[in-house]
């Protein structure tokens, strides 16, 4: 105990961790193995959408990580939406049965 806490306590106040518990960083592979997702779709995200969370870079390490707590908050805010199916679509060159005169 040092002597700002012995002094606060000694006064009557509680004591605290005053440095906040940081979250969990998960590499792309973690994240993807917790979603049940492949890592390249994770990295795909991580890329092309604005909204996921910006890395961290630990010193000594190269591989980019990401808080669990926001990576969670992204994925709960996430609207998925269903690809476009192409193989319904009338294709250039495609004849209709009403057009064959």
């Amino acid at each position: 105990m040092d002597f700002v806490n012995k002094v606060r306590h000694d006064e009557g106040e509680a004591l605290t961790n005053e440095a906040e518990e940081e979250p969990r960083l998960l590499t792309i592979p973690e994240i993807a193995a917790d979603r049940g997702v492949s890592r390249q779709l994770v990295h795909r995200i991580a890329q092309s959408d604005p909204g996921f969370p910006d890395p961290v870079i630990t010193p000594g390490s190269t591989r980019a990580k990401y808080p669990s707590d926001k990576v969670e908050e992204f994925f709960a805010n996430r609207t998925i939406r269903p690809g476009r199916r192409t193989d319904l679509e009338k294709r250039q060159g495609d004849v209709d049965a009403g057009d064959q005169g």
